[in-house]
Formats: structure tokens, C-alpha cells, sequence
């Protein structure tokens, strides 16, 4: 809370302003204060080329170069913190998240090599948690992203007592291999106001955005969520097809289409 995503940055809460400052002999040199974050971050950078040099410069550019890029990865189901662990009043019920006060926003980051990387900050909990779990299996590999679910499962010892956990499975939708598909219309006694008119598919009031999930074992599995209903319509039928085969997709389009007659 109150950190920046920038070195040498961080955030005045008595003044409301960005701060940005270097460490120069020993000493913490105050640069300015500032209404946007980059233009501090930008005033540090330049106070390094003058103060430290073009070396020093590059030197921090090159340990913080890291940039966290999602766009190849797949949505993966949230990673829920254990049961076991005593989630504070206001903290995430996800691993990876929190929740920043000054931004009003769920914040989510990830330990890469021994430093907390910045992934993004987002109105909605659910999609935070999501992108963190991207994240984790883009940079730290599939394996890595089982254990941190299969840690879900097992017995905790505690005292004498041996506490269960329920396990929950976990999908991790990855639909690049799906050939185009078109949404599947509700019935029109099905539909409410404000509603979609497509199976599969919620509007999401908070993010306002499209929200695609599906029923998968008994339980609601996120697909992900789109600025556009027939782009969520579409990938919910996607992941019928994927996951519960072709003859359910038809068996749905039949169902809704005979209601629809009906």
C-alpha cells in the first residue's frame, strides 16, 4: 500500500503526491513531489544520470527491466490461499492479491527471483487473482502452478487434530486449440433484464464487463471475462466443446432451439 511500481518513488499521503527521492553519500536527496507517478519516476531517472551516471542508470534499468507480459498466457482459475491460512479482514481470499487503499483497487504481484514484480491493479478481486495465476505459470512453469493448487489438498497436522482440506480442482482453460464457435441463444423465457441472451454468460456489474464461466464437476469455472457478450458467448461454447465434447455443444444448441420453438 502507498508503493510505487517505480524505483526511488513512492507515495506522500499527507501531501497526496507522488515523492520521489535518491540515495546520494549516505543520505536519502529529496527530488520533488509530483501529482503523477511517471513524471516522478522520470525526474528519479534523470536524477541518476546526473548524480550516479549513465552506468549507474543502466544498471538500474537492467534490474528492473523486468516486465510482466500476459498476452500469450491463457486464463488459469484463481489460486485460493489455503484454509489453513487466517485471512485478515479487508486482505484477499487469493494468493498473490491485495487490496490497495489509496487506489482503491486489488493490487497483484509476484516474487521472481527474489524481488516482488509488479503484474497489475484491477476494480474486481477475481480478476486479479486470475492474472496472478497467469503469471505464475507463464514464469514459473506449469509444475510450479499445480503444486501452488495441490497445496489445497492433503491433511494439515495441527495438535492432535489432523484438519482435512478439500481439494479444488482446478481447470486451467486454454482455448487456443478450439476451432471458432457461436454462442449458444437462452430461450426467451429464460432471459432477464439486463441479463445476456447467451448460456454461459453474466454481465459483471463491478467490472463491467462480460463474465463466460461454465459448470464443470459440479462447480462454476471461470472462462474469463470480455468488453463484448458475443466474444463471451463464443468462448463459453468453445469450452463446451473442449470440455464436454461435441455432442454436448449440439446437445445444448438442440435443447435451447426446441425451447425456443416451444
Amino acid at each position: 500500500e502507498g508503493a510505487s511500481k517505480y524505483t526511488g518513488v513512492t507515495f506522500n499521503k499527507k501531501m497526496n503526491k507522488w515523492q520521489a527521492q535518491i540515495y546520494i553519500e549516505g543520505k536519502v536527496r529529496l527530488i520533488g513531489y509530483y501529482d503523477n507517478e511517471e513524471e516522478a519516476a522520470t525526474d528519479y531517472a534523470r536524477a541518476v544520470f546526473k548524480y550516479k551516471g549513465q552506468g549507474a542508470l543502466d544498471k538500474a534499468r537492467e534490474q528492473d527491466s523486468f516486465i510482466i507480459d500476459l498476452s500469450d498466457v491463457p486464463p488459469q482459475s484463481p489460486i485460493p490461499k489455503s484454509s489453513d491460512y487466517a485471512i485478515k479482514e479487508g486482505a484477499s481470499k487469493y494468493t498473490g492479491v491485495s487490496f490497495n487503499k489509496r487506489m482503491n483497487k486489488w493490487h497483484a504481484q509476484i516474487m521472481i527471483e527474489g524481488k516482488r514484480r509488479y503484474i497489475g491493479s484491477y476494480e474486481s478481486e477475481e480478476e486479479a487473482a486470475v492474472d496472478y495465476a497467469r503469471a505464475v505459470f507463464k514464469y514459473k512453469g506449469q509444475g510450479h502452478w499445480d503444486r501452488s493448487h495441490d497445496q489445497l489438498g492433503g491433511a494439515a497436522i495441527g495438535g492432535n487434530k489432523t484438519k482435512k482440506r478439500q481439494k479444488d480442482d482446478v481447470i486451467a482453460f486454454d482455448l487456443t486449440d478450439v476451432p471458432p464457435q457461436s454462442p449458444i441463444p437462452k430461450s426467451a423465457g429464460h432471459i432477464k433484464e439486463g441479463a445476456s441472451k447467451y448460456t454461459g454468460v453474466t454481465f459483471n456489474k463491478r467490472m463491467n464487463k462480460w463474465h463466460a464461466k461454465i459448470y464443470i464437476d459440479g462447480k462454476h469455472r471461470h472462462i474469463g471475462y470480455y468488453e463484448n457478450e458475443e466474444e463471451a458467448g463464443a468462448d463459453y461454447a468453445r469450452a463446451v466443446f473442449k470440455y464436454r465434447s461435441q455432442a454436448a455443444l449440439n446437445k445444448t444448441r438442440e435443447h435451447r432451439a426446441r425451447d425456443k420453438s416451444g
